[in-house]
């Protein structure tokens, strides 16, 4: 009895202590679009039919008027939002921050109770689970993919617990894993798109259980019956979750997102590999690379033990999670579970052998000592320790949001100097500023990007696109188009490091004006007569925005550790005239990339023109 009530106490507190992890500050830029569109909802009464957020959104997308992906982005969503924005108004943003948290440690806990069900010991289960909780702490913020993470591994937890129990006990004893589905899927076809891998799934276990049936085979199969009742409600929650705003029209519509050319400029949506490849050696990454090698060496180990369900349903996911990073929150409590089961088959394996039967009487001897109520106690009292540090230094349970990755001051400027004129700004800012600024100011675009042509239209602009159109440069004549009449940007590009080349094109426009900056932030306000006063109330020279840009690199460097950062610095330095400062901003470029011809020709330049 002490026994239990002690790991009781330590299991509580764990979780509590995983919980204050997932308690970080919000910074998903998409969130904010959520929130909003949440708000309207609930103001309205009825899903947004039009876009009432962007200026530069129509009905149809003009390019290819057949599609129906901005229906599906304007309405899929509705219920997550509707929650989000419930919880909101009732708890503010600590509301937020606590449901995020809420979600993502139910999802370790499932993962934990899936991991026992395989039958490791209590701390082989925790230590499983580390690497899970290191990756479902960063990777995701606060949107409506949150509740898809959580239904895809409810769904295979309810899966494998039918198929675990399907043939020990009775029939009707585990029937209540497979009723519980086709609700599961009505709640999650209204909240996130991601339904389409809960169906996918669905298909995947009645096809590999079918086959291991009729070949006997890959695997311990379905007695006919359990497969049977597998087969109905599979088929009942696939129709269920048609019971949706855009019903089948899902499945095209998330097809031909996927292939589109405005996809494979998401950062979340390219390949870990790739990303790797970019500089970004997080924690994350690498902790899922880590995960993958160790779930194939495990399905080497047993090949000859391998169940045909496991590896299309590994498979599947771990295609996915190398073509695009966003799917490694959804792989990685699957390779979890893979690595509890096939870790276990190895072990048992491994007791045929006198040396493994040798290794684990002795691990047994030395692991008896944690079945003590003493070491659950001083494991607790060791977490509340840790819990009342972190509290103390503020790393647990955090409240409000990261606001320096939002234009929190120029935000402000805009509500207290209304400005004449349409907006442009970069689409990493269009939420923020849609929940900030409507319906006072419209977005040039924003997180959802509902018409392609819009985001590559941003990227020509922000890249300061020469190339001419009726006389006039591109980026200039796409603002012309939109009657854009203010630039609110950042001036460094936080994945490639560099400048964005908008920045020196308007320092060189003299029908720009700088008229705001702070550490992350610039507004730039058109030459026109409605503006006047305003420019003539806050112009300063445009020679400042070389401060903003080597506050704002300072920063990000901070994040990411990339030379490029560095040696945007060290320009940025060289238009001021610091020129040892710009020669060691170039050397902490040169430590991070030594051999660097670029660095290696910046430093010849500054020394012989300082010499």
């Amino acid at each position: 009895m002490i026994l239990r009530i002690s790991k009781l106490i330590f299991l509580s507190l764990l979780f509590v202590f995983i919980f204050g992890l997932f308690s970080g500050r919000i910074w998903d830029p998409d969130f904010w679009w959520h929130l909003k569109t949440g708000e309207y909802i609930y103001q309205t009464q009825s899903l947004p039919k039009t876009d009432p957020f962007s200026f530069t959104s129509l009905s149809k997308d003009p390019l290819n008027p057949e599609s129906k992906r901005i229906t599906f982005i304007l309405t899929q969503y509705w219920l997550a939002q509707l929650i989000f924005y419930w919880v909101y108004h009732v708890f503010s943003f600590q509301g937020i921050i606590f449901l995020r948290a809420f979600l993502l440690t139910l999802l370790i806990f499932l993962l934990y109770k899936g991991i026992r069900r395989e039958g490791p010991g209590l701390y082989t289960s925790l230590l499983i689970l580390v690497p899970a909780v290191i990756i479902l702490r960063n990777f995701t913020g606060e949107r409506p993919q949150l509740f898809s993470f959580i239904f895809v591994f409810l769904l295979i937890y309810l899966l494998e617990g039918f198929r675990l129990h399907a043939t020990r006990y009775t029939l009707y004893a585990t029937r209540y894993s497979l009723y519980a589905i086709p609700f599961l899927m009505l709640l999650w076809a209204n909240m996130h798109g991601g339904f389409v891998l809960g169906n996918i799934i669905i298909i995947g276990y009645i096809f590999s259980e079918g086959m291991k049936y009729l070949v006997k085979r890959f695997g311990q199969h379905l007695p006919p019956r359990s497969l049977k009742h597998l087969t109905l409600a599979g088929i009942l929650s696939i129709l269920a979750s048609l019971i949706n705003p855009n019903g089948y029209n899902v499945v095209p519509v998330l097809t031909e997102l996927e292939k589109s050319q405005y996809m494979g400029m998401i950062i979340e949506a390219q390949s870990p590999i790739m990303i790797i490849r970019s500089g970004f050696y997080n924690q994350e990454l690498i902790t899922y690379f880590a995960l993958l090698c160790v779930c194939i060496l495990l399905f080497l180990m047993n090949v000859k033990r391998l169940d045909l369900t496991d590896i299309v349903l590994f498979s599947f996911f771990a295609a996915l999670s190398l073509s695009a990073a966003r799917v490694i929150p959804f792989f990685t409590p699957i390779a979890t579970l893979m690595i509890a089961r096939y870790g276990s088959r190895t072990m048992e394996q491994m007791k045929k052998t006198g040396i493994a039967i040798n290794i684990q009487k002795r691990a047994a001897m030395r692991l008896s000592s944690f079945k003590s109520p003493a070491i659950n106690i001083a494991l607790s009292a060791l977490l509340s320790s840790m819990l009342i540090f972190l509290l103390i230094k503020g790393n647990l349970f955090q409240d409000g949001i990261r606001k320096e990755r939002y234009p929190e001051g120029a935000v402000k400027f805009l509500k207290q100097n209304r400005l004449a004129g349409n907006m442009f700004n970069p689409y990493v800012w269009g939420g923020y500023l849609i929940w900030e600024l409507y319906p006072d100011y419209k977005v040039f675009i924003d997180g959802r990007g509902l018409i392609e042509e819009v985001f590559f239209q941003m990227h020509r602009v922000l890249g300061a696109s020469s190339l001419h159109f009726a006389g006039i440069k591109e980026w200039k004549a796409i603002l012309q188009a939109y009657e854009v009449k203010f630039i609110v940007t950042f001036s460094v590009n936080e994945f490639s490091g560099r400048l964005m080349p908008l920045i020196p094109a308007i320092l060189n426009d003299p029908e720009w004006h700088l008229i705001y900056m702070d550490n992350n932030s610039l507004i730039f306000l058109q030459e026109s007569q409605e503006n006047k006063e305003v420019i003539k109330r806050f112009s300063m020279p445009k020679e400042w925005v070389w401060n903003e840009v080597i506050i704002e690199t300072a920063w990000k460097a901070k994040n990411f550790r990339k030379s490029s950062l560095y040696i945007t610095m060290g320009d940025a330095f060289i238009e001021k005239k610091s020129y040892n400062d710009a020669k060691t901003a170039y050397l902490k470029a040169w430590e991070i990339d030594p051999g660097s011809s670029v660095v290696k020709e910046k430093l010849n330049l500054l020394n012989a023109y300082t010499y």
